[in-house]
């Protein structure tokens, strides 16, 4: 059941919180360059030193008498679509296609209402339609008509502390286990309380919530019975460039599911992860480590993701980074090996829906940034599954191999070969543009499990927030 001392709906670790680029930028190069042109929530990036001020600006800060200020903003977003042989060409019989187009679109408003430093109330609405794919609906990401996305009150307890309470985004990192899922139609909130402290080069959060499950009509979403809480510390050693992660997350379910078996899962996941300041040369290692029960079984899970690049040439990266997350070793040990990436973002971004779990991947990549102009990323990764006895997961942790009624005993490995490239150009400082195409070549191990076709993926994105 969830925790029911939250009757309101809770918070937003950075409210309108964008991320452009989406798992094809995993280093802590582009997540530091990305934050200087976020819509963030106290609306610094509509600030400029002109005394005059634009249509975007007089909605911002407007004074309601005293220290009482309301702001309001919002997002227009559409996206076209283009698969070819979606998830390898293995789609439910009720499908009229495995190669649909289609258009996602998303509205999302807010405000936010201010006394002072003191309080404040932060309300979002949110409208997610897909249109021109004829498949029936089965993902919660592609539509929600109509729903209170985010809805929470936060108030400032002590020097740099605060609490917020209602229903809000979680992100940390760069959202390998908590992400907003920005890339999808629809965002991921959650219920929750969270105690958020920051002071000089220090910052702590800590949480307890529900996700949200999401449907797609309108004021039809409802709280999980899942729970989700831990807390992430971060330290950055200045002039050194180094930051440290340190972080713990609980979650308790009985909706995920391991070769076919559902139950009562309760995991601890412990992690840190170092990374640098961008500069010529650029590190980000992240290792962590899963233990608990499912059933009758342990969980001893693990999982280490790694990315190195250095610039050759002025705007120019080369780097290379990937994945080894061990699968479950074997079905009579007494143990599940199988990692839970919890609420994590896609990986390989929107070309294939596959998790890192279970995986082997090594991805060689080359990018040019141009600070707030355009960017541009060429990758390569290289799919392998690590345990024969294990499957393979999507990002939100439901089987994607084996299926059932299929064959289940696979001994073959090679997942696939993903080649994609992404660019994305910033416009004004209200607009993006995003392009992404890629293939995926479907391996070994597709082929011999079920339908095995190669993927030709096609995207563009235009968002304008204001």
């Amino acid at each position: 059941m969830p925790f029911q001392f939250l009757n309101v709906p809770i918070l937003s670790a950075k409210i309108f919180r964008f991320v452009f680029l989406g798992m094809l930028f995993p280093t802590q190069m582009l997540a530091q360059h990305i934050a200087r042109i976020r819509f963030d929530d106290d609306f610094n990036y509509l600030k400029h030193d002109s005394l005059k001020k634009n249509w975007d600006e007089k909605l911002k800060m407007i004074s309601l008498g005293g220290a009482v200020k309301l702001s309001v903003g919002g997002e227009w977003r559409e996206q076209y679509q283009s698969y070819t042989n979606l998830n390898f060409g293995e789609v439910p019989s009720n499908f009229e296609t495995d190669s649909p187009h289609q258009l996602m679109h998303r509205i999302m408003l807010h405000a936010n209402l201010q006394w002072a430093q003191k309080f404040r109330i932060f309300a979002q609405l949110n409208n997610t339609m897909r249109f021109w794919n004829p498949n029936p609906f089965n993902s919660q990401l592609d539509q929600n008509e109509l729903s209170v996305h985010q809805l929470f009150a936060e108030a400032s307890v002590a020097p740099h502390t605060i609490i917020r309470l209602g229903r809000q985004e979680y992100s940390w990192g760069l959202e390998r286990f908590v992400a907003t899922k920005e890339g999808p139609n629809t965002r991921q909130p959650f219920y929750g309380a969270t105690l958020k402290y920051q002071f000089q080069k220090n910052k702590f959060e800590a949480f307890l919530s529900n996700p949200i499950k999401m449907n797609v009509g309108a004021w039809d979403d409802v709280r999980s019975s899942e729970i989700l809480g831990g807390a992430y510390y971060s330290h950055a050693f200045k002039p050194k460039r180094a930051n440290l992660d340190l972080y713990y997350f609980f979650f308790e379910s009985t909706l995920r599911e391991y070769m076919f078996k559902k139950g009562l899962e309760k995991r601890h996941t412990i992690g840190f992860r170092l990374y640098s300041d961008l500069g010529p040369i650029n590190y980000d290692v992240e290792l962590a480590h899963q233990s608990g029960s499912f059933e009758q079984l342990d969980i001893n899970a693990f999982m280490g993701v790694w990315d190195f690049n250095f610039s050759p040439v002025r705007y120019g990266y080369l780097g290379f980074s990937g994945n080894y997350v061990p699968g479950d070793v074997s079905d009579k040990d007494g143990e599940l090996n199988t990692f839970n990436t919890l609420f994590a973002r896609p990986p390989f971004g929107q070309t294939v829906a596959l998790n890192i779990t279970n995986t082997l991947n090594l991805s060689p990549y080359i990018r040019y940034q141009r600070t707030n102009k355009w960017l541009v990323t060429l990758r390569g990764s290289f799919v392998d599954r690590t345990q024969i006895a294990d499957g393979i997961f999507t990002p939100n942790m439901t089987p994607m191999r084996p299926v059932l009624g299929k064959k289940i005993d696979s001994r073959e490995k090679e997942v696939c070969q993903i080649y994609a490239l992404e660019a994305n150009v910033f416009p004004t400082r209200n607009l993006a543009i995003q392009l992404e195409m890629g293939y995926c070549a479907a391996g070994s191990y597709l082929k011999d499990s079920g339908v095995g076709k190669d993927v030709v993926y096609f995207a563009l994105r235009n968002a304008f927030k204001f």
